[in-house]
């Protein structure tokens, strides 16, 4: 029989729907997994994996000191793994239960608006002349500041769908490959989805995307984040471009929504704090 990491491998396939790193390292994840129930119960073959395994890898790392966080993004491999051989239930949906969890990750960011709106201008300055990067990062900050997207997902995201509550855009390049749908609500919104369409179009996209025929992900999501930064982008001015999505957290949270439509929004899970973006 086939090692048993191996097995778990070919299991889990390839998970397109990740960014390359993100999808090298959940990987690795599986695979410390399997090498580790290989080694400490000698199993033989994957399908036989049971809760015992799994407390046992838990307390492993504990013992190896790693922390939380590290701990819950193996955790999340383990579920994806016990997923595929149908065997969800031997892993706790909750860390909290292994006595673990994710502490908060980021601080909740009051955008520089103005130093974002400059950057802004700069691009639709650089996308009139012609500008093709220019012309991406325009369409994607746009769809930051109207929907709260992360900066994959607003190079990946320009299929609209019809819902039960009206037209929303699909949003798409989310961690865990996850899509959910965003409706369309106001002017802002409607503009920007608007522009990717216009900006596709005239980059010759065939897919709808923003995203340059001559450039893959990898390449487009770099070029952003490189042009982003050379126009002052930054963490230290509170204008880097995760900011749209403390505010658009902050402005929701202003309006009254619930924190589960706020984090529902954002596309977090239920174990994921709003207050990660929006200040005590």
């Amino acid at each position: 029989m086939k090692p048993l990491s191996v097995q778990a491998l070919e299991r889990i396939g390839k998970n397109w729907d990740f960014g390359k790193s993100t999808r090298n390292g959940h990987l690795q994840h599986i695979k410390g997994f399997a090498n580790f129930v290989s080694k400490r119960f000698a199993l033989e073959d994957i399908r036989n994996l049971k809760p015992n395994h799994v407390q046992a890898y838990v307390q492993d790392m504990k013992e190896k000191q790693l922390n939380n966080g590290t701990i819950c993004n193996r955790m999340t491999a383990v579920r994806d793994l016990a997923k595929v051989i149908g065997k969800a239930n031997i892993v706790d949906r909750d860390n909290k239960n292994y006595g673990v969890a994710r502490g908060s990750r980021q601080k909740p960011v009051i955008a520089n608006q103005v130093e974002i709106n400059r950057i802004r201008q700069a691009l639709v300055e650089r996308a009139n002349s012609g500008d093709r990067v220019a012309m991406m990062c325009h369409a994607a900050a746009e769809l930051r500041d109207a929907f709260g997207l992360r900066a994959k997902e607003s190079l990946m995201s320009s299929k609209l769908v019809e819902t039960a509550h009206g037209v929303a855009l699909r949003i798409e390049g989310a961690k865990g490959g996850r899509v959910r749908d965003l409706r369309i609500s106001n002017d802002k919104q409607l503009r920007a989805v608007q522009l990717v369409a216009q900006v596709s179009q005239a980059l010759g996209s065939v897919t709808g995307r923003i995203i340059p025929p001559e450039l893959n992900l990898e390449k487009a999501y770099n070029a952003q984040r490189t042009l982003w930064r050379e126009l002052g982008g930054s963490k230290s001015t509170a204008s880097h471009m995760h900011a749209a999505r403390h505010a658009t957290a902050q402005e929701m949270h202003t309006a009254g929504y619930s924190t589960g439509e706020i984090m529902a929004w954002l596309g977090h899970g239920e174990d994921r704090s709003p207050f990660c973006y929006i200040p005590k």
